[in-house]
């Protein structure tokens, strides 16, 4: 035993208190700048079929549903060093609405088919998370200005002396989609244009709105009041109809402060002025992206919407389907594992906490099930498949949700979707590289109130046309001499309830003969706005709502999670939407339904299911681990750039967020 003088024997007794502090904190602050996922090296592989054996033991945390949040979400706790498993309901491929599919030779997207610039901007907040997910794997190209174009039929319906134009280009900046616009429809309205410009100015403030949303779904309730008066202004805002808040800027002259005291009601019935009636009909322009009608969406969907292409758009360098396959990747360098044809029954439910799931071959409805077990579950396939599928129906938040006196959020509508397969190169059958939309008129509640009640004879109020062959880069080299299309227009779930029982290819001939009749629709507009294709359609097949909800398990066929209305954020809903948040303990949201709809809303719904596991110091070491690199990504663009001036303009974006003007 060693001896110590008595001085030396004084000093440590003075000081082991201090030093038997300093060692935990030490710990703490190692654990706290330590980030697993840093150093990880991603060997990008495609999901396994789910085998029991290939589950791993001792997991932290089961995710339900690979989309872009359900991969977010994993992502992230496997970079956290928690052990992760994603489970995917489609037999053969991950991703959710980015996954990528294949028939006769041919290659087509699912849902993402374009989206900001900024997602493919490692130094714009969301391109930097998805570059810290997938450390810098996935690759974007910019798509040319304009990125959407607009047509709509002839009208004669114009005011004197002023153009009759029938199509309108959204090119990056809201300036000159301004300048644009007023071109076509009235080129020396200086009130027009300051009318707007309120217009745009209202959908950044939107943005703003949510960025400050998100934010308070990550820090502690003390800090709130820094955001709320923010958040304040959105829900205002989302109790506006669209149609509502275009008629109190460019009828009754409305400011922004106007607004945010009350909104008028729009009358019933089309625009009678000619000039409003074109400028209220093309600045509905981001509506295929939520689908919803003027009458009835929220104001905040069209403005994020708008907001979220203000800087321009892009597109995958390769297949859609990489994201999900990069992103979900770093769970196995973590120790966990991605597994499709992996139906989840339901989660398991103990002592009132999510302890689990049991989980079946999607591929052998009638196999045997396997209970696997976890310390948190996250649902990232839509509240309504959480509460109308995953949980016991006996269960008193189930019956909660249940109740219509409590909750009065509904599932989106669904979509029709035709892809095509068509004879030649793209370039040699000069097919366009922007985003085409064809409105079937100005007054689009007029247009959507008659396609819902008779889609056979009427033809869909919107459109999408596009052309991943002429985006993708890499597409002449993988498919040469082939070009393809997708075409997108509004469905509902209940023109397909009768068939919903039956099997895939074995609906019957009615059902086949009413797709036919859509696609007819759909493949006119696509001679009259594309006339090089007709005669070079080599395939096509069509999709509706019950191939959404066969192949992406959407609840009725909806495409978006909850429907954009009013509803959506009114206080009863807020226990429900836009947030990581149950009411029953170890059990989590992520995608869309945990903050917003589409591709980057619902990987942000992901991030916030992490969040919400991780904790506050969790999230605080998440933000520290991610700001890292965030400011590298600025060194990298300006070597000049010092290390405090890169922190800085890092943090100064992810609380921002620049929106081009």
């Amino acid at each position: 035993m060693i001896k110590f003088d008595p001085i030396t024997t004084l000093l440590l007794d003075t000081w082991k208190p201090l030093l038997l502090l300093l060692l935990p904190f030490s710990a703490f602050v190692m654990w706290f700048f330590h980030w697993p996922g840093r150093n990880a090296k991603i060997t990008p592989m495609r999901a396994s079929k789910f085998s029991p054996e290939l589950v791993p033991k001792n997991l932290d945390t089961i995710v339900i549903g690979s989309g872009s949040g359900g991969c977010a979400c994993s992502n992230l706790l496997a970079q956290a060093g928690q052990k992760v498993l994603l489970l995917e309901q489609h037999e053969e491929r991950t991703g959710g609405c980015t996954h990528t599919f294949h028939l006769e030779g041919c290659e087509w997207d699912t849902g993402l088919h374009y989206t900001s610039e900024g997602m493919s901007l490692p130094t714009h907040r969301a391109g930097a998370l998805l570059n810290f997910m997938t450390r810098g794997k996935q690759k974007w190209r910019r798509l040319d200005d304009p990125y959407d174009q607009i047509f709509f039929p002839n009208d004669d319906n114009v005011a004197p002396g002023r153009p009759n134009f029938n199509n309108y280009e959204f090119n990056a900046g809201s300036k000159n989609v301004i300048r644009s616009l007023i071109e076509r429809v009235d080129p020396n309205n200086d009130a027009l244009k300051k009318q707007c410009e309120t217009w745009m100015e209202l959908c950044t403030m939107v943005n703003e709105g949510f960025t400050h949303l998100g934010i308070s779904r990550v820090i502690p309730s003390f800090l709130h009041f820094m955001l709320r008066k923010s958040i304040k202004k959105l829900y205002t805002l989302a109790s506006y109809t669209v149609r509502d808040v275009q008629y109190a800027i460019f009828n009754c002259n409305y400011s922004i402060e106007d607004l945010l005291k009350g909104c008028p009601k729009a009358p019933d019935g089309p625009e009678p002025d000619p000039i409003l009636r074109r400028v209220k009909g093309v600045l509905n322009h981001p509506i295929g992206d939520y689908a919803v009608q003027p009458r009835v969406a929220t104001f905040v969907a069209q403005g994020i919407t708008m907001a979220h292409y203000m800087e321009g758009a892009a597109y995958t360098v390769g297949p859609t389907q990489n994201i999900s396959i990069r992103s979900s990747s770093m769970l196995r360098e973590m120790g966990g594992e991605v597994l499709c044809d992996a139906t989840v029954e339901n989660i398991i439910i103990e002592k009132g906490r999510a302890v689990g799931v049991r989980v079946r071959n999607t591929s052998t409805p009638n196999g045997p099930v396997t209970e696997i077990r976890s310390r948190n579950v996250v649902c990232a396939t839509s509240v309504f498949n959480l509460y109308h599928k995953l949980l016991p129906q006996d269960h008193p938040v189930v019956k909660e949700f249940l109740d219509p006196n409590k909750r009065t959020i509904v599932e989106s509508n669904g979509h029709v979707f035709l892809f095509c397969k068509i004879k030649g190169d793209a370039k040699e059958l000069k097919l366009p590289t922007h985003n085409l939309w064809y409105f079937n008129s100005y007054d689009l509640d007029s247009a959507f109130d008659k396609y819902m009640i008779d889609p056979v004879h009427e033809r869909p109020p919107t459109v999408y046309i596009g052309f991943p062959c002429t985006k993708d880069s890499t597409w002449p080299k993988r498919y040469p001499g082939i070009s393809n299309c997708i075409l997108i227009s509004d469905g509902l779930w209940s023109w397909f309830t009768k068939w919903s029982g039956l099997p895939v290819h074995h609906r019957g001939a009615e059902y086949e003969k009413f797709k036919d009749q859509l696609a007819r629709h759909l493949l006119d507009i696509l001679y009259e706005s594309v006339p090089q294709v007709r005669d070079k359609v080599e395939y096509w097949t069509l999709g509706t709502p019950l191939t959404e909800d066969t192949y992406l398990h959407s609840y009725n066929g909806g495409s978006y999670g909850t429907r954009c209305d009013t509803n959506m954020f009114a206080e009863p809903n807020h226990k429900w939407t836009t947030t990581p948040h149950t009411k029953i303990p170890g059990l989590y949201m992520a995608g869309s339904d945990a903050f917003l709809p589409a591709v980057c809303g619902a990987m942000y719904g992901g991030i916030l299911g992490a969040s919400a596991i991780l904790g506050y110091v969790g999230s605080l070491r998440l933000v520290v681990a991610f700001m890292s690199e965030f400011a590298t990504a600025f060194q990298e663009e300006d070597p000049k750039l010092s290390r405090p001036a890169a922190y800085t303009r890092a943090i100064r974006n992810f609380i921002t967020e620049y929106v081009a003007n």
